[in-house]
């Protein structure tokens, strides 16, 4: 074992995780036996050439069960060399299937272990799954340890991430190492899940394992899941020490994390690690990068990345026009969104309905109300607006500034263009309307809201009870409660 991997080792052998208590279902595996010969007369082209006719009639005829006997009534089906042929010869295992069954139904036939493993492997070179859990379950065969783990990786692909772990646990119980393959399969169908304990135990189980790039893409994602981002990125310094790449994945992933958490300092350090080795940065990490510096009030540095895009080569799509103007009207700085939003349609980049949404909530930040106006009824000329996004964000704006009139005829509007209104669009008129004092209009919607099974908000509650000069417990009396 190379030093580089006694390091990785020893990173998680201390990680403490709970102990598995699962009920594994009792399988075991015996070797492959073999099929009885055929007597010596038969001809194995005889086979072949029967396996062929047979393929093309299931494929051609839609009840070949209620002819096949009759059209070769001299013909033994339930030979075990007949049906080795058949396999060979289907295209469609699903069919092969269908076969068997039929072959169970109608004759005394029980088949050898290698017409069973080769027909369940043939299932899971399909990605059959679900047909390969079935044909198991009913079949009642133990499959070798070669196939058992061919299937861990396809229940794991599948999502059926506790029937994999049983098929694993079982593998181990036999004595049998699982390949590096395998292992891998398991967190990685884990953390698809999102069973990150459940990633963790079998992880320390398989500390003693080969460690790949595979491995360390695994390790890396449930760190990150599990929030512990530095942790993430000192794995992959060690990892790449050894030249195991994880793959652009885990770079996203590992920027993405530090992103989240405002630690532009190791973003820059992986952005740059990633195009060391030879990872270019798709759109998609640069939008990430964009957005979570301005989430963190760093517009400046994110327009710096923005306008450094073109240099490196790079196109900025319409989703990263739009994060970079939604970090402008965030600031206020609602000039420079501007100039972005007329390059975007000058590149012809066509905004779509979030875009405009961007907008019109900058400018009723701002007060422009003509703007917001001038927008939304573009909005609406280019085939948007209508939806519960764009109404409630008309809504809440007329509304923080004292046009619940206007607010509310978007709400009438709602119902004539097939859109229902939701709490969100309730709460703001009825704290509109009774920050303008006509409580009347807000009690007649907060009584509405009830009504409808949909939950006030405390604001919402506390405007009315304020506007109405009443305490709790007239409000209560009168239904007038919160959820």
């Amino acid at each position: 074992m190379s030093r580089g991997q006694s390091y990785l080792i020893s990173f998680f052998r201390n990680r403490t995780r709970k102990n598995p208590n699962t009920q594994i279902r009792s399988l075991t595996v015996e070797s492959r036996d073999c099929e009885s010969k055929p007597d010596e007369q038969k001809s194995a082209v005889s086979y072949t050439e029967m396996a062929k006719t047979v393929s093309t009639i299931m494929r051609e005829r839609q009840r070949w069960q209620q002819t096949l006997v009759s059209d070769f009534p001299s013909f033994d089906f339930a030979d075990p060399l007949f049906f080795g042929e058949l396999l060979k010869s289907q295209n469609n295992v699903l069919f092969s299937l269908w076969f068997f069954r039929w072959l169970c139904s109608n004759y005394d036939y029980t088949p050898g272990p290698v017409s069973l493993n080769i027909l369940f492997g043939a299932l899971l070179d399909g990605k059959a799954v679900k047909a390969a859990k079935s044909f198991l379950d009913t079949t009642g065969f133990k499959p070798e340890p070669t196939l058992l783990e061919q299937y861990v990786k396809c229940l794991s692909e599948e999502g059926l991430v506790e029937e994999a772990i049983e098929v694993y646990n079982v593998l181990k119980d036999m004595g049998i190492s699982s390949s590096v393959v395998t292992c891998n399969s398991v967190l990685l169908g884990c953390l698809k899940a999102r069973k990150l304990d459940r990633f963790w135990e079998l992880h320390k189980e398989m500390v003693e394992s080969e460690f790949d790039s595979e491995r360390i893409r695994c390790l890396i994602r449930a760190l990150c899941d599990g929030g512990d981002v530095s942790e993430g990125y000192e794995l992959l310094k060690q990892g790449l020490k050894q030249g195991l790449d994880p793959g652009q994945y885990v770079y996203a992933k590992l920027i993405s994390g530090f992103c989240e958490i405002g630690n532009y300092a190791c973003m820059s350090e992986v952005l740059h690690t990633m195009i060391a080795w030879n990872h270019f940065p798709s759109m998609y990490i640069y939008q990430k990068i964009i957005k979570g510096l301005c989430m963190n009030k760093k517009q400046l540095e994110a327009y710096c990345i923005f306008k450094n895009l073109k240099d490196k080569g790079y196109a900025p799509d319409r989703v990263v026009y739009t994060t970079m103007i939604r970090g402008f009207c965030e600031k206020g700085w609602l000039g420079s969104a501007r100039k972005l939003w007329f390059e975007m349609i000058k590149k012809g980049m066509r905004p779509n309905e979030f875009a405009y949404n961007v907008m019109i909530h900058g400018h009723f930040k701002r007060g422009e109300i003509s703007l917001v106006e001038a927008f939304y009824n573009e909005m609406l000329r280019n085939g948007y607006g209508g939806t519960m996004l764009s109404c409630n964000t008309m809504i809440k704006g007329f509304c923080s500034h004292g046009k619940s009139d206007e607010a509310f005829e978007i709400f009438k509007n709602m119902s004539e263009t097939g859109v229902t209104p939701n709490a969100i669009t309730y709460n703001a008129l009825i704290k509109g309307f009774c920050k303008e004092n006509k409580v009347e209009k807000g009690l007649k919607l907060y009584k509405e809201l009830k009504a409808l099974g949909l939950k006030p908000s405390g604001m919402a509650y506390a405007a009315l009870v304020r506007n109405l000069k009443m305490s709790d417990s007239v409000a209560t009396s009168l239904n007038l409660e919160i959820v």
